[in-house]
């Protein structure tokens, strides 16, 4: 008995959870009409009257908010707020509203909780300044629903009435978004129906001139002002961009080497240099690459130190991946840039290991691990003599002064807003347009120029033409060479960052030996040649990380409605 009675106790009190769930309904509101009527003053300016019943349904909602923009006006005069006939008094407290100022006047209407109802607002505004001066008309440009709303509209109707002494010259045009356009006497009608949100409606009447206003907005012609000083500000812009280039282009001239490279073509490397320091050089001896990590990997496995063997059992949803493995003790004379790499591949936290996933490189190729293949290369690279200590410090002078144009330009764009526009409009942009065309620029010219002496750059150009030849052969714009020619340049094509280009080639070209230390997965019809190009993708890319508005556009009114 008592078991029976405990379980209908569970049941009643699961159902009882259930009730609100199922009696709970989504939050959610609708404008049934949107209807606005406009009176065109004498003055240029708009009387506006706003009038929208919004249905509400589910959770109660506590707010009513329009923003109207200022822009293309002469500033906006809130009149009234009221809901469903009740005028609000301005505050923050439930049946108050709140007057926002600013670029965009806010308005809130501050509600009692209300929930699955309906209820009418209405705004009563002035808009001063609208009406515009061209060359041959008084043109009122003007949008009347908001640009942003979540909530659909069933209909909306548009009166705009204008004086009796304003002479329309052609018929009113919608510029943006459909309605029907009907008019009598002084009066012109736009209604639409089932409106989507964030479809907004503008519209254009053009009067004779000057029988609407005989001298044109402030807005207008503060903006003609700043337009007649337009080629002042691009003029000054121009000239900072061409004296900031030349600046560049002296620094160039002055500072790069005079050496002049050889122009024959290399189909062999010039000197046995590793193709990790090979391939430093071609690119100014700057900073170590992913690309030079990986051409030692692959001279090492070609020395049997390391394999490389593709993962067979994988999960579905994995992509290819591939195993590093440590076949041998390293031998005592690799270079410190070498053991550097198998330090960065197989020392952990945990201790020495012997082998590590392709797909791990990208978690080794950061911060102070990276730095146990970078540090020694660099190193190497400085003994060696290829460096120029005075070229590497004027090429990083060149680059701070990159960076600061760099920041320049961000201050101007900061600085343009709160001090300048008001005065000037968006032309001071131009200025911090060109500071960061100089920067990049800069940083161009610093980029390029070298840090290696006159002897290493020689060198240097020598090696670059045989990896013009490497990107040749890829290309088919230059024979292949030997039988075993896609063995033995792979670490210097990896050294170039054409590891990839290289692999796919030899495969399209019918390419199907693969070197002795890649082990493919044993599966029926697995192509190991294609295995290698998928390894050659994995492993470049796994250290990869190291190395509606427009429209209504121009015309007063518009903003944004919601609730909630």
């Amino acid at each position: 008995m008592w078991r029976k009675l405990m379980i209908l106790a569970v049941l009643l009190g699961t159902l009882l959870i259930g009730v609100p769930g199922a009696l709970a309904q989504e939050k959610s509101y609708s404008a049934d009409r949107f209807d606005v009527d406009v009176v065109v003053q004498n003055d240029g300016s708009l009387r506006v009257t706003e009038t929208v019943v919004f249905t509400f349904v589910g959770e109660p909602f506590t707010f009513v908010f329009r923003e109207i923009p200022t822009s293309k006006t002469d500033g906006i005069e809130i009149m009234s707020a009221s809901v469903d006939g009740r005028f609000y008094p301005q505050g923050t407290n439930a049946g108050q509203v709140e007057i926002e100022p600013g670029s965009n006047v806010r308005v809130t209407w501050h509600l009692e909780p209300t929930a699955n109802t309906s209820h009418t607002f209405v705004l009563e505004y002035r808009m001063l300044g609208v009406v515009e001066q061209t060359d041959s008309s008084d043109l009122l440009r003007y949008q009347p629903l908001p640009d942003e709303f979540e909530y659909t509209i069933d209909s909306s109707t548009v009166t705009v009435e204008y004086p009796g002494s304003a002479s329309m010259l052609a018929t009113p045009t919608v510029t943006a978004g459909q309605a029907q356009v009907d008019r009598n006497g002084n009066m012109v009608t736009f209604t639409r129906q089932n409106i989507e949100p964030d479809q907004t409606l503008v519209f254009e009447m053009a009067f004779a001139q000057g029988s609407l206003i005989a001298t044109p907005p402030a807005w207008q012609a503060r903006q003609a002002e700043q337009n007649a000083l337009a080629p002042i500000w691009i003029g000054a812009s121009l000239l900072l961009v061409v004296v900031g280039s030349l600046g560049a282009w002296w620094v160039w001239q002055k500072h790069q080497p005079k050496t002049v490279a050889g122009t024959a073509v290399r189909y062999e490397p010039p000197t046995d240099l590793p193709p990790a320091i090979a391939g430093m050089l071609n690119s100014s001896g700057v900073s170590p690459s992913w690309s030079n990590a990986l051409a030692t990997l692959f001279d090492l496995a070609d020395r049997g130190i390391l394999s490389i063997e593709e993962i067979e059992d994988k999960k579905w949803y994995e992509g290819d991946d591939f195993i590093i493995v440590q076949e041998k003790m390293a031998p005592s004379d690799l270079r410190p840039h070498e053991q550097g790499l198998l330090n960065l591949l197989f020392d952990t936290k945990q201790g020495r290991q012997t082998s590590v996933k392709m797909s791990k490189l990208s978690t080794m190729v950061s911060g102070k691990q990276w730095k146990k293949f970078t540090n020694p290369l660099e190193a190497e690279i400085k003994a060696a003599g290829y460096i120029d200590e005075t070229r590497k410090t004027r090429r990083n002078w060149i680059l701070g002064i990159g960076g600061t144009l760099l920041v320049l330009s961000v201050i101007v764009l900061i600085a343009i807003p709160a001090f300048l526009m008001e005065l000037f409009g968006a032309w001071p942009f131009t200025i911090a347009v060109s500071l960061f065309i100089l920067f990049m620029v800069w940083i161009a010219v610093g980029s390029w120029l070298t840090v290696l002496t006159d002897e290493a750059k020689m060198l240097a150009d020598e090696w670059q033409s045989f990896y013009g030849y490497l990107k040749d052969v890829t290309r088919k714009k230059a024979a292949v060479g030997g039988t075993n020619m896609f063995n033995r340049f792979l670490p210097y094509a990896a050294s170039y960052g054409i590891l990839h280009d290289w692999s796919k080639f030899f495969q399209k070209e019918g390419w199907t030996e693969v070197p002795p230390y890649f082990r493919a997965a044993n599966r029926p019809g697995h192509d190991s040649m294609a295995a290698f190009v998928a390894m050659s993708s994995t492993s470049t890319s796994s250290g990869g990380s190291a190395a509606g508005a427009g429209a209504a556009g121009g015309a007063a009114g518009g903003g944004a409605s919601g609730a909630g």
